[in-house]
């Protein structure tokens, strides 16, 4: 088994997930990828833009708009 950690690495709380992937969809197909890269590509990024959950207080919260404010994980 392997476990992968992403982070994106600065703030960006407005940037709206839904643009995020229509614009790296456009992206994907310009370049003349394949489908498949393509499926798997767009299925990594919004599973990795929707884990977005932060602590406050020792409560936790998922953010409704933007992306992931960066991970609680140390980068290796």
């Amino acid at each position: 088994m392997k476990v992968i950690t992403l982070d994106i690495k600065d703030l960006y709380v407005n940037l709206p997930i839904k643009g995020i992937i229509d614009r790296t969809r456009f992206w994907l197909n310009k370049n003349g990828n394949t489908s498949e890269l393509n499926k798997h590509t767009l299925c990594l990024l919004e599973t990795i833009l929707k884990q977005n959950y932060f602590q406050h207080n020792e409560q936790l919260f998922q953010q409704e708009k933007g992306i992931a404010m960066g991970s609680p994980y140390p980068v290796l």
